[in-house]
């Protein structure tokens, strides 16, 4: 399977390799432990993703890519969810904040 297939099987919006936000290391690891049907979970995958960006504790700018992406997500109890990681990253500040009280990014 490819990259790009792997990212349509798993319903990631186009803007995640728009922003660059897909680090080919972690996007190796996913497409290496796929399995058939995992894409009626995909929500999962792409949380993972969300995740190992706030565990990298990201700059202001990278936060608001992640709300971005958040908002276009297929699953948005899922991405609301991750928009609570966000407000209380270390480098979430009024300006980040504001862009999780409106309805997109």
């Amino acid at each position: 399977m490819t990259k790009d297939q792997y990212l349509d099987l798993m319903r990631f919006p186009k803007e995640w390799k728009d922003y660059g936000l897909i680090p080919e290391v972690l996007l190796s690891q996913l497409i290496a432990t796929y399995e058939a049907g995992m894409e009626n979970a995909s929500e999962h995958d792409r949380n993972g993703v969300f995740h190992w960006w706030l565990k990298n504790s990201p700059d202001k700018t990278v936060l608001t890519q992640l709300i971005a992406l958040s908002y276009l997500d297929p699953d948005q109890l899922m991405a609301a969810d991750v928009r609570s990681h966000i407000a209380v990253s270390p480098h979430a500040d009024d300006v980040v904040r504001g862009l999780l009280k409106h309805d997109g990014a």
